[in-house]
C-alpha cells in the first residue's frame, strides 16, 4: 500500500472514532434528561456526610467520630526504657506493657500489700503467674507509697542501687479512694497525692560507695557536703517523663494536674486522649477493689486523658544518658543477632 493510501486510511479511522464518540455522548444526554411525567413521590433528601468520614451516616444512627491515623498518638513507653509504674491495681497495665508492647524493663508497684491485692482483685492471680513466667520475670513490689519512692532501696537508681535513674514513671488513674463525700475535701486529698508523687519523681538519693571506710559523724557530714555530683543519683533521669492518666470531666479537671506539676518543678510536655485499645488486656479497677456484679460502670467506657511531664535538667547529663541508652540498644541488638 502506498503512503498516500495509508494516510487516507488513518484519517478515515479517526473520523469513525469521532462519530462513535459523538453518538455515545448524545445517548448519555438523552438518558440524563428528567422524565416529563409528574411524579407523586417527594424528592429524596440529601444525606449529610460526616466531616471525618467518607460515608453517609444513616438518620437513625448516631454520628461516629473516626480518629484519623495522623491524629493518633504514639504510645509514650519505649521498649528499652526503664519504666516504673506506681499505684497499680491488678497489674494489668504492667502486663500490657511487658507482654503486648514488649517493654523489657518494666517494674510494677502497688500501694496495697500482696494480701490486699489478692483480696481486692480476682484477676490478679493469672496476671501474676504470667508475669512470673517471663524471662526475666517482671518485678512486682507491694506496699509502695507513690509519694515516698526514694525511701525504697529496691527502687533507687531505676534498676537497683547501681542504676542511673528511671526513664519513665507512670501513675495510672491516681485516686485516694472514698475518704469523704465532700467534693472539696476529695479534691484537696487527690491534689496532695499528685504533688507528693511529682516531688518523689524529682527526688535525689545518695549512691553508696561500698569501698568507702567508716567515718565519724563529723567526717561523714563533711563528706556529704563536699560530695561530687556523680554520687547523687536522680530518681527520674534528666529529660525523663512523669506520666499521669485521669478521667475527663469533673471532679478530675478540678485537680489542675498541669499546675501542680509546674509548681513541683516539672515541665508540661503534652497531653492527649487516652486510647484504651492501645493497651490490650488493660482493665481499669477501682481503688476500693472489685465490686460484686461488676458495678454500675466500667472505666474503659469513659473518656480519659494522658498527661506527660518532663524533668528539666542538665543538658550534658541528658546527652550522657541518651548515649548510654543507645549503647544498650546496640548491645541488645548484637546479642539477638548472635542468637539467630
Amino acid at each position: 500500500m502506498s503512503k498516500s493510501k495509508t494516510k487516507r486510511a488513518h484519517r478515515e479511522l479517526k473520523r469513525d472514532k469521532a462519530r462513535k464518540l459523538a453518538a455515545n455522548q448524545r445517548k448519555a444526554l438523552v438518558a440524563a434528561k428528567p422524565s416529563s411525567k409528574p411524579s407523586s413521590a417527594p424528592p429524596a433528601k440529601k444525606q449529610k456526610l460526616n466531616p471525618t468520614s467518607t460515608t453517609a451516616t444513616p438518620a437513625n444512627q448516631p454520628a461516629r467520630t473516626h480518629i484519623q491515623a495522623s491524629q493518633k498518638h504514639d504510645v509514650p513507653f519505649g521498649v528499652y526504657d526503664n519504666i516504673l509504674l506506681v499505684g497499680e491495681g491488678d497489674f494489668s497495665f504492667t502486663r500490657s506493657l511487658a507482654v503486648e508492647h514488649g517493654c523489657a524493663n518494666v517494674t510494677g508497684t502497688s500501694f496495697d500489700t500482696l494480701e490486699e491485692v489478692q483480696q481486692k482483685y480476682p484477676s490478679f492471680g493469672d496476671i501474676e503467674e504470667e508475669l512470673g513466667t517471663l524471662t526475666p520475670p517482671v518485678p512486682l513490689h507491694y506496699g509502695v507509697d507513690a509519694t515516698r519512692l526514694g525511701s525504697y532501696k529496691v527502687l533507687r537508681g531505676g534498676d537497683g542501687e547501681g542504676g542511673e535513674g528511671w526513664d519513665t514513671i507512670a501513675f495510672m488513674f491516681p485516686h485516694t479512694g472514698g475518704l469523704s463525700t465532700d467534693v472539696n475535701r476529695q479534691v484537696r486529698a487527690n491534689q496532695a497525692l499528685l504533688v507528693g508523687f511529682f516531688k518523689a519523681c524529682l527526688d535525689v538519693s545518695d549512691k553508696k560507695d561500698k569501698h568507702r571506710p567508716k567515718m565519724g559523724e563529723k567526717e561523714e557530714r563533711e563528706r556529704k557536703d563536699a560530695a561530687p555530683k556523680k554520687h547523687r543519683v536522680p530518681f527520674l533521669k534528666p529529660g525523663g517523663k512523669a506520666i499521669v492518666t485521669l478521667f475527663e470531666g469533673e471532679p478530675y479537671t478540678l485537680w489542675n494536674v498541669r499546675d501542680l506539676a509546674r509548681h513541683a518543678g516539672l515541665k508540661v510536655l503534652e497531653s492527649f486522649k487516652f486510647v484504651w485499645e492501645d493497651y490490650p488486656g488493660y482493665r481499669h479497677v477501682r481503688t476500693l477493689g472489685a465490686i460484686e456484679g461488676g458495678g454500675g460502670w466500667k472505666g474503659e467506657d469513659r473518656a480519659a486523658r494522658m498527661y506527660v511531664f518532663e524533668k528539666v535538667g542538665d543538658e550534658s547529663a541528658a546527652r550522657g544518658q541518651e548515649k548510654k541508652k543507645t549503647k544498650r540498644v546496640r548491645e541488645d541488638s548484637d546479642s539477638e543477632s548472635e542468637e539467630v
